[in-house]
């Protein structure tokens, strides 16, 4: 925090971290007041001191910083990098692990789901690579998300065309729909198997265990080093042996929690649970 030079700045960034977990101090001041601006403007805000105190008065106006921050910008197979892989190489592997095994529970994380477009894109791949095998498998597909009101837009599954823009056509043509008002609508072969749940990727603790596939894209850049820390933590420990992480593009695993994990894909930050401890 030491680039904000506004005192009272630094008392609100420490209240919104306090009481959200996103840490706006890695922002400069100027980034910050952009995004402050619109909330401000409504509540007749003038000064910094005089927002932090409306936010002491109106709790549910911390909803309202998180949604100006995390801004849900998102589109299917978004890096399709990373998407080429998780097809060809992460979920054929483990589909073949489990025929191997004769284990048949198939279980994916998207933390952080923002409208949908990751789990929904996933679905996808899982019916694209299983295909007539999709129904001898018991899969259970986990959507989190700490903005309700996004996970509510995820649910419809109604998109606009520029969001899919990535989707090849094959797919456009079995698990979509173009609805009359111009939108694109994902079918409910998609949604099958999907259940979203609200989630507070810091303050929720762990969220369950026994996955094959997390992923937790472009979301860990909003939160401090322990933060991170911690939140590796629980996908390791949320993570069947073999399970795979994946990250963003831009986001690397700290450096603590970087010998836990084996690097499967690196350029595309995928990362791989140990079989066995490396202990």
């Amino acid at each position: 925090m030491e680039n904000i030079a506004d005192p009272e700045l630094r008392n609100l960034i420490r209240k919104v971290h306090s009481r959200t977990g996103i840490d706006l101090g890695q922002y400069k001041d100027s980034y910050i007041a952009r995004r402050l601006s619109t909330r401000m403007k409504v509540l007749g805000a003038m000064t910094y001191g005089s927002y932090a105190r409306m936010l002491d008065a109106h709790a549910d106006e911390y909803d309202k910083v998180v949604d100006a921050f995390t801004i849900n910008v998102s589109e299917f197979f978004r890096d399709r990098d990373a998407y080429r892989v998780i097809r060809e190489k992460v979920i054929p592997a483990i589909v073949a692990d489990k025929v191997s095994t004769g284990r048949r529970s198939l279980r994916v994380w998207s933390a952080g789901c923002a409208c949908g477009e990751e789990v929904y894109s996933i679905s996808m791949i899982l019916h694209d690579v299983l295909g007539k095998e999709y129904d001898r498998f018991a899969i259970r597909l986990y959507a989190t998300d700490i903005d309700d009101a996004i996970m509510k837009r995820a649910q419809e599954g109604l998109y606009d065309p520029v969001s899919l823009k990535n989707v090849e056509k094959s797919f456009l043509e079995r698990f979509t729909k173009a609805t009359p008002d111009g939108k694109i609508a994902v079918n409910d072969t998609v949604k099958r198997n999907v259940t979203f749940r609200h989630y507070d990727l810091i303050n929720g603790g762990p969220f369950g265990g026994y996955f094959d596939l997390i992923l937790c894209r472009n979301v860990m850049i909003y939160f401090s080093e322990p933060q991170k820390k911690k939140l590796i933590g629980h996908f390791f420990d949320a993570l069947n042996p073999g399970g795979y992480l994946v990250i963003g593009k831009t986001e690397t695993l700290t450096a603590d929690t970087r010998a836990a994990f084996i690097p499967a894909y690196g350029l595309e930050r995928i990362y791989r649970k140990p079989e066995r401890s490396l202990v």
